[in-house]
């Protein structure tokens, strides 16, 4: 029984860490990009916006400047509709930052488009 419990509580929190919102996305691109962890923070934008990071990687090497220590700190979220989101937070560099959301196929996504 005992089992049992910890099964669900385990397989509870798993889903829950999961959850797709603007705010998730956010943070988990954030932080990634903090660490200067590209290939992790490509699974959170758009197809079109991991391409201008790619262009961005390969023309300054490895100089992206990285916060191993960077802890998210969202502001606020807003959510149009279904499909568009803002997320307002605090940068690495302590400036008030936006994050432009779309969702795709279920999923929030970072983009740099409008």
């Amino acid at each position: 029984m005992k089992k049992i419990v910890l099964l669900l509580f385990v397989s509870v929190a798993f889903v829950s860490c999961n959850s797709n919102s603007p705010k998730v996305a956010a943070e988990k691109f954030t932080e990634s990009m903090a660490k200067g962890d590209t290939e992790e923070a490509k699974k959170y934008m758009t197809a079109g916006t991991a391409s201008l990071l790619d262009m961005a990687t390969q023309m300054s090497g490895d100089a992206l400047p990285k916060y191993p220590d960077f802890k998210f700190e969202m502001i606020k979220d807003s959510i149009v509709g279904d499909t568009i989101a803002w997320v307002t937070y605090i940068s690495p560099q302590g400036n008030q930052e936006e994050l432009n959301l779309v969702r795709r196929d279920g999923e929030w996504k970072v983009t740099m488009g409008k």
